[in-house]
C-alpha cells in the first residue's frame, strides 16, 4: 500500500520533474534589412506571451534564452515591419530580414502603463524616436519636438542656455492653474514646471529655467505624446494638459561595446528685427521737432532736451542688435557610454558633457554634465525581472545679466555714446557696458533613480512595482555691483533657491486572458506619491566688499523669506481592452485619484474614458474590391482627466512670521491665505474622432483627427477687495473653456531602390480656442480681461483708426466705436495663440550618405515693441515701418512727434502678423561601410553635420525681434530669441 502511494505521488510529480530537467534554448541571429542586408542595432527581439527580450548588437547580432522548447520570436524596429518567427528547440545563425515600412502602423507605441502598437492603438498619441533626437542639435530635448507633431506646439520662450521651452498639448485648457504637461520619465513623475516663472524669471536673463534641461538628449530612446482621453485618462487628474512619456535607451546583450559621440557646433541668433540706420534716425528724430514747432535744446533742463541731436556724435552709431546678440556661441558636446552583457543580465553606463557659450556681450559660459546608469535582469526561470536606472546631471550657467529695461535695450538709438562728454557713464537712458557687469548665476542638481520589479505568476499573470525617486535644486544669484548700476543705488544681490524631492511606487497586475478569437487584457493598479518643496529667498544690499557678494552675510541689510510644502498623491487605476481578430478593439479606463491640495470634502475625483477603434481594412470585401487601400481604421474615444496644478494648502488658513517684524522680543505671526474648502477639481472632458489609411502598400499613409475638449470648474485665485485684508483666495469659475481642432499627419515613401530611399511627411493642426460660458461674466472682474466665445489668449487695447489726415496723429475708438478722445481700452485686438502650424520633412539615403530636411511653419500674430509712438523720445530707435504720409496713407504709424502718445503702444497699431516659415533642421551624415568598418575594429563610424533654425521667412518689418519668441519683456519670460545652430560631430561604436 505504501509503496502504491509513493508511486502515485512520484507519478504526479513527474511533470515538474520533467520541467525541471530542461535545458535552455538559445537562439542566435542577426538583424538586417531586406532591401541591402545592412546590420539593425538596436532591434528588439522578444518571445511572445512572456516578458523575455533583448536588443541587437552594433552588428545586428543577438542572443536570446528561454526555458520553453517552442514559441515565436517577435522583432521590431523603429521604420520596419514587425515580424514573427516561430521556433522549436535551439537555433543558430538565423538572419531576420526586416522589410522598411514609412507608416510605421506595425511601431511599438508607449502609452500610459504600457505599450501597444500604433496598429492597436485606440487613442491619440503621436511620438518621435532617437534617430529624429539625434539628427537636431538642441540642448534641451523638448526643442527637438518641434514642427514634427500634430497637436503640439513648441515655442521657445528663451534661446540661453536653459531657457524655458512652452508645450502645448491641442490648447490651453485653464484661465489660471498650470497648463504644462505631465512628464513621465522612465516610469516616474517628473515636475516639468518652468522654475521661477512669475517670480526670479523677472531677475533673470534667461528667464524661468526649463528642468527637461537636467535630461541630456542623447539618452533619449523615444518621446511619446499622450493627447486624448483614451491615452490620457489613465493618470487621471494630471492629464487634461497631455502627457509626455519620454524613455531611455536600454541596454543591449551582447560583448561589451563602447560607444562615443563628440560635436563642435557654433550658434548665433536665428532672426534679427529691421531697425533704421542712424541717419534715418536723425531724420526720424528732426522731422519729430518740425511737425511740433520746436527746436531742439542741449539744455539739460529744457523741455526739449535733445543730446542725440545736439551732443551725441551725428556720424559714428552703434548696431545694438548686433551688440547685444551679435556674438557667437561656441559649443562642445560629449556623449560616451559602455554597454553589454550576455545571458539575463544587461547593463549600460553614460555620461555626458555639453560646454555652451551665449550670444551676450561679456564672459558667459553654460555648463552641463551628467551620468546615467541601468542594470537589467530576468530570472533563469524567466519569471523575475528587474531593472534599475539612475541619471545624475549639474549645471551651471554664469550669464551677463542685462535685464534692466531689456525690453528696450536693443531699441537704444544708434549714436547713444557709452560715456558722458566728461568722461563719466553716460546713465541718461541706461548703459549695457555698466550693466554686462551685472551677473546671473545658476547651478543646478537633478537626481532620477526608477526601480521596476516585475514577477510572473501565471504564463498570463503578472505583478510588477515602478518605484522612483526624484530631487532636484535650484540655486541661483543675481548679482548687481555698484559698477552696474546707476549712482545712488546700493549694490545688491538675490538669492534664490528651489529645492524638491518625490517619491512615487506603483503597483500593478496585469492579466491576458484568450478565449478563441477573443483576447482580454486586463490592468489593475495604484499609485502613491509623496512630494516636499521648499523655497528660500534672500536680498542682500549695501556690499562694502564686493568680492564677496555671493555671501549674504557681508551684506549691510538682509531680507529673507522662505517656504516649505508637502504634497500627498494617491490613486487607484484600471484598464480593460478587448480585442476581436485584431480588427475591433474597444478600451475601458477608469482612476480614482486623492490630492492633498483639496479639501477634505473634494479631495478625490474620479476619471476615466472608453475608447473604440475598427480595422475595416481586415475586411475580407475591403481587401477583395479594394486592393489600393493597405490599412484602414476609425477610432473614437470619450472622457475626462482632471487638473491639480494649483499651490498647496489652498483650502486652509494659513500663517507666516516675517522675521524682521518682532513685537517686544516676540516673534509676529500673520494671516498669509485666508481659506476655502469648497473648491475642486478642475475637469476636462475630450472627445477625439480619427481616421488612419495606407494606401499603395504603405507607400502613403494619412491621419485624420477631430477633437473637442471642454474644461470647466476654472481653478482661479479669485480677487477679493483688499478691505478683506487679503487679495484673493482660492476658488473655482463657473466658465468653460472649449478647445477644438483638426489635426493631419501624411507620409509617404517617394521611392525606395536599393542604392536611394525618399520619404516626406506632413503634418497640420488647426486649433480653435474659446471661453465657451462664464456665469455672470459681464458682473466679474474677468470681463476686463477675457470675452465670451474667443479665444482665452486674448490681446486686448485701444482699437486704432487709423491718422487723422489734419493732424498726423493717431485715432482711437471710445467705446461706442467712433473716434474718441478718452478711448476705450477692453477692445479685442488680437490674439496669441497660433491659426494654424505644422511641419513638413523629406529624409533621404543615398547608399551611405543620409540627407534630411525639416520646414516648421506657423500662422499667427503678436503684440509688438512699438513702446511709444516714432519721435517722442531722444534715447530709442525706431523699427524700418512704414510711416503715415499723403502718399502712403494706409500706413498705421504716424508721423515723428515729440509728444509722447500714451495709447499706441497698446493699440492695435501694435499687432502684427509674425507668420514665419523656418528651416527648422538640415542633416547630413555618411556611414562609414559595413566591411571596412570591421576591417578597422569598428562597429559603425559616423560622421555628420547638423543645422538648427537655419532660415526664416517672415515679414520683418514687423516689430519684434524674431517671429517665434516675439517682442523682448523687460518683466517675465525675457524673450531671447531662439539661435540658429551649426554642428559638425563624430560617432563610433568598438
Amino acid at each position: 500500500m505504501n509503496k502504491a502511494i509513493i508511486f502515485i505521488v512520484l507519478a504526479a510529480l513527474c511533470p515538474n520533474f520533467k520541467l525541471s530537467a530542461q535545458t535552455t534554448t538559445q537562439i542566435t541571429g542577426r538583424v538586417v534589412t531586406e532591401s541591402d542586408g545592412k546590420a539593425l542595432p538596436g532591434a528588439t527581439i522578444s518571445i511572445k506571451n512572456s516578458s523575455t527580450a533583448v536588443q541587437s548588437s552594433s552588428d545586428g547580432t543577438f542572443t536570446i534564452h528561454t526555458k520553453t522548447t517552442g514559441g515565436t520570436l517577435s522583432i521590431t524596429y523603429t521604420g520596419y515591419r514587425t515580424k514573427e518567427i516561430t521556433f522549436n528547440g535551439s537555433q543558430k545563425k538565423l538572419e531576420i530580414k526586416m522589410q522598411e515600412s514609412t507608416n510605421s502602423f506595425d511601431d511599438i507605441q508607449v502609452i500610459g502603463y504600457g505599450k501597444t502598437t500604433k496598429k492597436l492603438n485606440t487613442g491619440s498619441v503621436s511620438s518621435i524616436s532617437t534617430e529624429q533626437i539625434e539628427q537636431q542639435p538642441v540642448t534641451n530635448v523638448l526643442s527637438a519636438l518641434s514642427g514634427r507633431m500634430p497637436g503640439v506646439f513648441i515655442q521657445t520662450t528663451n534661446g540661453l542656455p536653459g531657457g524655458n521651452i512652452s508645450v502645448q498639448i491641442r490648447g490651453k485648457g485653464s484661465l489660471a492653474a498650470g497648463t504644462d504637461p505631465l512628464y513621465i520619465i522612465d516610469g516616474v513623475p517628473y515636475d516639468g514646471a518652468p522654475v521661477g516663472k512669475g517670480n526670479t524669471d523677472v531677475l533673470n536673463i534667461a528667464g524661468a529655467v526649463s528642468p527637461l534641461n537636467n535630461i541630456s538628449p542623447a539618452d533619449i530612446e523615444s518621446i511619446s505624446i499622450l493627447k486624448d482621453a483614451d491615452a490620457t485618462s489613465i493618470y487621471g487628474s494630471r492629464g487634461a494638459n497631455g502627457v509626455v512619456i519620454i524613455t531611455t535607451k536600454k541596454a543591449a546583450s551582447g560583448p561589451t561595446r563602447f560607444e562615443l559621440n563628440i560635436q563642435q557646433g557654433a550658434s548665433t541668433v536665428s532672426a534679427r528685427p529691421k531697425l533704421i540706420d542712424l541717419q534715418d534716425y536723425l531724420s526720424m528724430r528732426r522731422a519729430a521737432f518740425a511737425n511740433d514747432g520746436l527746436i531742439p535744446s542741449s539744455d539739460p533742463t529744457s523741455a526739449n532736451y535733445a543730446p542725440d541731436l545736439t551732443i551725441w556724435s551725428q556720424t559714428q552709431q552703434t548696431d545694438w542688435v548686433d551688440y547685444i546678440f551679435g556674438h557667437t556661441a561656441n559649443s562642445t558636446n560629449l556623449q560616451t557610454k559602455i554597454s553589454g552583457g550576455k545571458g539575463n543580465t544587461t547593463f549600460s553606463v553614460s555620461g555626458n558633457f555639453r560646454s555652451e557659450g551665449t550670444v551676450l556681450p561679456g564672459n558667459n559660459s553654460y555648463l552641463r554634465g551628467g551620468m546615467s546608469a541601468q542594470i537589467q535582469h530576468l530570472s533563469e526561470d524567466q519569471k523575475f525581472s528587474i531593472r534599475a536606472i539612475s541619471q545624475l546631471s549639474r549645471q551651471n550657467s554664469d550669464l551677463s545679466n542685462i535685464v534692466s529695461n531689456l525690453d528696450r535695450s536693443y531699441l537704444t538709438a544708434p549714436n547713444y555714446p557709452f560715456y558722458s562728454p566728461d568722461g563719466s557713464v553716460n546713465w541718461y537712458a541706461g548703459n549695457l557696458l555698466a550693466e554686462i557687469n551685472a551677473r546671473s548665476k545658476n547651478a543646478t542638481d537633478n537626481s532620477i533613480t526608477s526601480l521596476d520589479l516585475s514577477y510572473r505568476i501565471l504564463p498570463s499573470l503578472s505583478f510588477r512595482v515602478n518605484s522612483g525617486y526624484t530631487r532636484t535644486s535650484y540655486d541661483q544669484k543675481f548679482i548687481s555691483p555698484s559698477s552696474s548700476l546707476q549712482p545712488g543705488i546700493l549694490n545688491s544681490t538675490n538669492f534664490s533657491f528651489t529645492g524638491t524631492q518625490s517619491f512615487i511606487s506603483e503597483p500593478q497586475l496585469d492579466y491576458n486572458l484568450r478565449l478563441g478569437k477573443h483576447k482580454f487584457s486586463f490592468l489593475l493598479g495604484g499609485t502613491y506619491q509623496m512630494k516636499s518643496s521648499e523655497r528660500r529667498s534672500i536680498i542682500a544690499r549695501g556690499y562694502t566688499l564686493e568680492s564677496l557678494m555671493e555671501n549674504p552675510g557681508s551684506a549691510a541689510t538682509v531680507t529673507a523669506t522662505g517656504t516649505s510644502t508637502n504634497y500627498r498623491y494617491a490613486s487607484l487605476f484600471g484598464r480593460v481592452t478587448y480585442n476581436l481578430m485584431d480588427s475591433y478593439i474597444i478600451n475601458l479606463t477608469l482612476r480614482r485619484d486623492g490630492s492633498s491640495r483639496f479639501g477634505p470634502g473634494n479631495r478625490f475625483g474620479n476619471f476615466g474614458s472608453a475608447g473604440a477603434s475598427w480595422i475595416f481594412s481586415n475586411l475580407s470585401w475591403m481587401k477583395k474590391n479594394m486592393p489600393v487601400l493597405s490599412f484602414g481604421k476609425i477610432r473614437a474615444s470619450y472622457g475626462s482627466s482632471g487638473n491639480d496644478q494649483i499651490p498647496d494648502y489652498g483650502y486652509l488658513s494659513t500663517y507666516s512670521s516675517p522675521g524682521s517684524i518682532v513685537y517686544q522680543g516676540i516673534p509676529v505671526i500673520r494671516p498669509s491665505r485666508i481659506s476655502n474648502a469648497d473648491f475642486k477639481w478642475e475637469n476636462t472632458r475630450k472627445l477625439d474622432l480619427g481616421v488612419e489609411l495606407a494606401f499603395f502598400k504603405d507607400a502613403l499613409s494619412l491621419t485624420a483627427d477631430y477633437y473637442l475638449s471642454r474644461s470647466s470648474d476654472q481653478l482661479v485665485s479669485y480677487a477679493i477687495p483688499q478691505i478683506s485684508g487679503f487679495s484673493s483666495y482660492q476658488a473655482n469659475l463657473p466658465a468653460v473653456i472649449e478647445n477644438s481642432g483638426w489635426e493631419f499627419g501624411i507620409s509617404s515613401s517617394n521611392f525606395k531602390g536599393k542604392h536611394f530611399t525618399w520619404t516626406s511627411s506632413l503634418n497640420l493642426t488647426i486649433p480653435r480656442n474659446i471661453l465657451k460660458s462664464f456665469e455672470n461674466f459681464e458682473n466679474s472682474s474677468y470681463a476686463s480681461i477675457y470675452e465670451i466665445g474667443y479665444d482665452i489668449s486674448r490681446i486686448r487695447g485701444y482699437r486704432s483708426l487709423g491718422i487723422d489726415p489734419a493732424t498726423g496723429k493717431t485715432r482711437y475708438a471710445g467705446q461706442n466705436g467712433e473716434v474718441s478722445a478718452t478711448p476705450y481700452f477692453n477692445y479685442t485686438i488680437g490674439r496669441s495663440a497660433p491659426d494654424f502650424y505644422g511641419g513638413l520633412g523629406n529624409s533621404m539615403r543615398w547608399n551611405s550618405f543620409e540627407f534630411s530636411l525639416l520646414l516648421q511653419f506657423v500662422r499667427q500674430q503678436s503684440k509688438g515693441g512699438l513702446i511709444r509712438n516714432p519721435g517722442g523720445s531722444g534715447a530709442f530707435n525706431e523699427f524700418d515701418l512704414p510711416v503715415w504720409s499723403q502718399a502712403n496713407p494706409g500706413a498705421t504709424v504716424p508721423p515723428p512727434s515729440t509728444q509722447f502718445d500714451f495709447y499706441y503702444g497698446q493699440s492695435s497699431a501694435n499687432i502684427f502678423d509674425t507668420s514665419y516659415l523656418r528651416i527648422k533642421n538640415a542633416a547630413l551624415a555618411y556611414h562609414l561601410p559595413e566591411k571596412l568598418a570591421k576591417k578597422l575594429g569598428l562597429g559603425n563610424l559616423k560622421v555628420f553635420a547638423e543645422g538648427q533654425n537655419l532660415y526664416t521667412f517672415w515679414k520683418r518689418n514687423s516689430g519684434v525681434i524674431d517671429p517665434e519668441s516675439g517682442a523682448l519683456s523687460s518683466t517675465s519670460g525675457k524673450n531671447i530669441p531662439p539661435l540658429k545652430t551649426f554642428v559638425l560631430g563624430l560617432q563610433l561604436n568598438l
